[in-house]
C-alpha cells in the first residue's frame, strides 16, 4: 500500500505566531483521495520539522477503484425547480436507506473513508444544511453494496454563549467603527471582503438566493446605510421582552456583521490571516413561514448554526433563528462562538466531529471539544467574562439563573459526562479559563495551537495533552513560564482531563439521577454503539438484585425508543472491541473470504443483556418510566452496567438512577475501587465555585429538556470607518 501526497496546505498564520509555519499533508491511494489520513508537520524558522498529529491506514484497502465506478462518480445532479435534485436513482435510494434528510448539494466523489484505520471504498456525498435537524450532513456510502459505512455532520449549533454587550448587561447602545466598509453614499448593504449580512422576511423578493427552500424565510439585504453612510437601526429595548420576538427587526443584521468583524480583527491580531471561509454568508431572523394552524406569525427556529458551507451559492455559513422568546443574532456571544467553530474547522486537520471508539464506550468528545474552544473564543472575546448568555438567562422562561452555561463551574470527567458535547466540554473550557485568569493571554495563541494536533475523533484526554505541549513550546520561547504550564497541568488535572476512564463509580451519580446520550444503531455498525459511560455498582448487604429506573426518550423520528442493558460480572468494565467484517460475514473479521469489509463489528466482554421495559404500557401517568432489573446477585458483588441504544434513533436516558440493592457509600461517597479519584485538595482543587454550569439543581431537573440555546447581543449604533 503506497500512499501519495495529495496536498500539501499550509494553515494561515503569521510567522510569528506559528514560529515558523504549520503544513496539513493530505493523502491519495491509487489515485483517489483518502479522507481520514493527514499528517500535521511543524517547519521551524531553521528548517527543522516536528510531527504534530499524523493518521494513515494501518491495515490494506478494501474495495477496487474499477472504470465503472470512475464513470458513475461522474454522474450530475442538477438542481431542479424545487428544492429536490435530478439524482441517479440507485444513489438516491441509497440515502434514503441511509437516512438522509436533505438533498445533496452535488455530484457523489469517489474517495477511500478511513475506517479503524481501514481505508474503503465509498461515494462521498455532501448534504445540503437542514436547519429544522440541525444537520448538514457528510455520508459515506459503500460501492459495493450501497449501504452506509461513516456518517459526519458539519453544523454546530449554538448553546450558551458569553457576551460583551447585551441589553441585560449593557444596555446603553454604543457607537462603533465599521472595518470593512467604507462609504459615504445611502442604499450601501452590509456585505464586505470578509462577511455578507442578510435579513429573512415573510413576502418572497423579486431574487431569490439559490439556497432558499420551500416553507422557510426569504434572505434579502435590508439594512443599508444612511444619506450620510452611517448604518444605524433601532436597538432592542432591555426592558420588553417583546424586543427578542420582533422577526422583522434591522439590528439583527447589524449585529451579526458587527461582531463578525470585531472576532476576525481579534483572530488577525492572534495570527490568523485568513478565516474558514473566503467570504461567510450570515443570515439572521430565520423562521418558517406559518402554516394553517400556526397562531403567530411565523414559525421561530430557536438555535443558531454553524455550517462549514463557504461556497454562496449552495447556502449560509451561520444562520441565527429567531426564536419564540429571543432574537439569536442580538447576543454578541452566539455570533462570536459560531465563528469559533469556523476557527476549529480551520486549525484541526480535518475538523472535530467523529465519535472516539474507546475499549470502555463510545465517546463524542471531539464535538465536545470543537464546543468548549467556541465557548473559550467568547470568553475571549468578552475580557475573560466566565458567564455564558446572560441574555438569554434572563429571558428564557425555562431557565433557572441569569446564564445558560459558566466556565466557573466544577465538573470534572467522567462524572459528569452525558455524552452530549454542550454539556461534555463544559470540563475543558473551565480548566482554560481558570488557567486564563491566572496566565493571561498567552493562553489565547496555546489554545490555537492545541487545535492543530488534534484528530477528527480526539478525546478529551487528548485536548489536554495537546494543550500542554502547545503550552511547553510557549514555555521553550519564553512565552509561558514553567509555573503557569504547571497551574495549566493542575487545572487539568483536577478536571479528570489527563486520565478519565468512562467509569461513573460514585454514590451520588449512580442514585441521584443523571443522564446520558445513546447513539443510534445504523447500517454501519452491528449490533449497536456502546454508550459514553459505563455504571460501577457494587451490591448491598441483604440484597440480590439491583433496580434500574430512568425517563428514556426518543431524539428525533417517530419509532419509541428501544434501550439495552449491558451486564458485566466483576470490578473490571467492560471492554468493548471493534473490527471491520464483511456485511453478510459478521464472524470473519480477518477477512479471509476475500468480501469487502466495510461494517463495524462491536463485541465485548460482557455478560449479559437486559432489555430496558417501560414501567406503564401504553399509556404512562408517571411521565413515562423504564427499568431494568438485574437478578442473581449477592451481596459485595461488583457489576459494570453499559446502556446502549438498540433502535434506529437516538435516545437519552433522563434521571437514571439504581433505586435499590446498591452498597452504601463509604466516608468520601465512592463505593470502592480505583476509577474517576476525586479532586486533589489545595492548589489542585477545582478553582472555580457555585452551582453547576446551567442551573443549581438536581441532575435530573438539569438535563430534562433543558434550552441548550445561545444569543449574542449588542445594543449598539453602526458607524463607517472615515479615512
Amino acid at each position: 500500500m503506497r500512499l501519495e501526497t495529495d496536498a500539501v496546505r499550509v494553515l494561515p498564520l503569521r510567522e510569528d505566531a506559528a514560529r515558523g509555519r504549520i503544513e496539513v499533508k493530505s493523502f491519495m491511494l491509487q489515485g483517489i483521495p483518502v479522507r481520514g489520513a493527514f499528517e500535521v508537520v511543524h517547519v521551524a524558522t531553521d528548517g527543522s520539522t516536528r510531527t504534530l498529529a499524523a493518521r494513515v491506514p494501518t491495515a490494506a484497502p478494501q474495495g477496487e477503484p474499477s472504470s465503472s465506478l470512475r464513470a458513475r462518480a461522474a454522474t450530475r445532479i442538477e438542481p431542479a425547480a424545487s428544492s429536490s435534485a435530478a439524482i441517479d436513482p440507485v444513489l438516491a435510494a441509497a440515502l434514503a436507506a441511509a437516512g438522509a434528510t436533505a438533498a445533496p448539494e452535488g455530484p457523489p466523489t469517489l474517495v477511500w473513508r478511513m475506517v479503524l484505520g481501514t481505508p474503503v471504498l465509498a461515494w462521498e456525498v455532501q448534504l445540503r444544511f437542514d436547519p429544522w435537524q440541525g444537520t448538514r450532513t457528510t455520508m459515506w456510502l459503500s460501492t459495493t453494496t450501497g449501504a452506509l459505512i461513516d456518517e459526519r455532520n458539519l453544523a454546530f449549533a449554538s448553546r450558551a454563549r458569553v457576551f460583551r454587550e447585551n441589553p441585560s448587561e449593557t444596555p446603553e447602545p454604543i457607537e462603533v467603527t465599521l472595518v470593512d466598509i467604507d462609504t459615504d453614499e445611502p442604499g450601501v448593504p452590509l456585505v464586505g471582503p470578509r462577511v455578507r449580512s442578510f435579513n429573512c422576511v415573510t413576502v418572497p423578493p423579486a431574487a431569490v438566493e439559490p439556497w432558499h427552500d420551500d416553507g422557510d424565510c426569504w434572505a434579502v439585504q435590508r439594512m443599508v446605510s444612511d444619506g450620510n453612510g452611517d448604518y444605524f437601526a433601532p436597538t432592542p429595548d432591555p426592558i420588553d421582552a417583546a424586543s427578542g420576538r420582533d422577526g422583522d427587526d434591522l439590528f439583527a443584521e447589524l449585529s451579526m456583521y458587527v461582531h463578525a468583524e470585531h472576532f476576525l480583527e481579534r483572530m488577525a491580531q492572534l495570527g490568523l490571516t485568513q478565516y474558514r471561509c473566503e467570504l461567510s454568508t450570515m443570515l439572521a431572523n430565520f423562521r418558517s413561514l406559518p402554516e394553517a394552524d400556526d397562531e403567530g406569525p411565523y414559525r421561530p427556529l430557536d438555535n443558531a448554526y454553524f455550517t462549514d458551507q463557504c461556497d454562496p451559492e449552495k447556502g449560509v455559513t451561520m444562520l441565527f433563528g429567531q426564536g419564540s422568546e429571543v432574537d439569536f443574532a442580538v447576543d454578541a456571544d452566539v455570533i462570536y462562538h459560531e465563528l469559533g467553530h469556523g476557527t476549529v474547522a480551520l486549525l484541526t486537520p480535518e475538523g472535530l466531529t467523529q465519535p472516539a471508539k474507546r475499549s470502555d464506550g463510545v465517546t463524542n468528545d471531539a464535538a465536545a471539544i470543537n464546543e468548549s474552544i467556541a465557548d473559550y473564543v467568547s470568553i475571549m472575546l468578552q475580557h475573560g467574562d466566565p458567564e455564558l448568555a446572560e441574555y438569554v438567562g434572563r429571558f428564557w422562561p425555562a431557565q433557572s439563573t441569569p446564564y445558560i452555561r459558566t466556565a466557573r463551574n466544577t465538573l470534572r470527567c467522567p462524572d459528569d459526562i452525558v455524552g452530549e458535547s454542550h454539556n461534555d466540554g463544559e470540563p475543558l473550557t473551565a480548566a482554560l479559563w481558570a488557567t486564563r485568569a491566572r496566565v493571561g493571554a498567552v493562553m489565547d495563541t496555546i489554545v490555537l495551537d492545541m487545535l492543530v494536533r488534534l484528530p477528527p475523533d480526539a478525546r478529551l484526554e487528548d485536548a489536554a495533552a495537546a494543550v500542554l505541549d502547545a503550552a511547553a513550546q510557549a514555555q521553550a520561547t519564553g512565552a509561558l513560564t514553567a509555573d503557569g504550564l504547571a497551574l495549566l497541568r493542575r487545572e487539568l488535572d483536577s478536571r479528570g482531563l489527563l486520565d478519565c476512564p468512562r467509569v461513573i463509580r460514585d454514590t451520588a451519580g449512580l442514585t441521584e439521577g443523571r443522564t446520558i446520550y445513546l447513539r443510534k444503531r445504523s447500517s454501519s455498525v452491528l449490533p449497536f454503539w456502546p454508550g459514553p459511560v459505563q455504571l460501577r455498582a457494587e451490591v448491598g448487604p441483604g440484597h440480590d438484585a439491583l433496580e434500574l429506573e430512568l425517563q428514556l426518550d426518543a431524539r428525533g423520528g417517530d419509532d419509541p425508543p428501544e434501550a439495552l442493558l449491558l451486564v458485566k460480572h466483576g470490578d473490571a468494565p467492560i471492554e468493548f472491541r471493534y473490527d471491520l467484517v464483511a456485511r453478510d460475514d459478521p464472524g470473519d473479521p480477518s477477512g479471509g473470504s476475500g468480501k469487502v469489509r466495510e461494517l463495524t463489528l462491536v463485541s465485548g466482554d460482557w455478560d449479559r443483556e437486559i432489555a430496558i421495559t417501560s414501567r406503564c404500557g401504553e399509556v404512562c401517568d408517571d411521565g413515562g418510566r423504564w427499568g431494568a432489573r438485574i437478578d442473581g446477585l449477592r451481596p459485595g458483588d461488583v457489576v459494570h452496567l453499559g446502556l446502549v441504544a438498540s433502535g434506529t434513533i437516538d435516545a437519552v436516558a433522563t434521571e437514571l438512577a439504581i433505586v435499590s440493592g446498591l452498597a452504601p457509600a463509604d466516608a468520601d461517597g465512592d463505593t470502592g475501587g480505583s476509577d474517576g479519584d476525586t479532586a486533589p485538595a489545595g492548589e489542585d482543587a477545582v478553582h472555580g465555585y457555585g452551582a453547576t454550569a446551567s442551573c443549581a439543581c438536581t441532575a435530573a431537573a438539569r438535563w430534562r429538556g433543558a434550552p441548550w440555546l445561545t444569543f449574542a447581543v449588542l445594543g449598539l449604533a453602526r458607524r463607517r470607518r472615515r479615512r
